[in-house]
């Protein structure tokens, strides 16, 4: 009973992950990569036999474990830093907007303190002062 609820469950997991093929193939492009948990048709079947293809290679299991463990460790820490790097630029980009606004709201005082010193300067009686002969 618990292998078939496995099976459901992988089975469902994996209609969710299936990316259709002009995705995956613009991923490959964006991130090419040689590894082969990054294909799309990858097996983990054949992958885990690729690693030990005879009972005496299970023999440096702690070490195929410690690798990947490694790998992972560097995976999480390329997420963080990404997700950091996108958490800068979205705060950057606040900043950004508000000092663009300040910006506008500076220039708008300055266009309306020259308005009113024109509307002032049309209100002024001219002056004519009359030319000696």
């Amino acid at each position: 009973m618990m292998e078939e609820e496995e099976l459901e469950f992988v089975e469902e997991l994996e209609a969710v992950l299936q990316l259709t093929p002009e995705v995956q193939l613009a991923i490959e492009q964006v991130f090419p990569s040689q590894d082969p948990l990054d294909r799309a048709d990858f097996n983990a079947v054949e992958y885990i036999n690729t690693l030990f293809p005879t009972e005496q290679s299970l023999a440096n299991i702690d070490e195929v474990v410690n690798k990947i463990r490694l790998k992972i460790r560097r995976l999480d820490d390329n997420i963080r830093t990404v997700v950091r790097g996108q958490t800068n630029v979205g705060q950057d980009g606040r900043q950004a907007l508000e000092e663009a606004q300040k910006a506008i709201q500076q220039l708008f005082g300055k266009i309306k303190d020259i308005k009113d010193k024109a509307e002032k300067s049309e209100q002024m009686p001219w002056l004519v002062v009359p030319r000696s002969i």
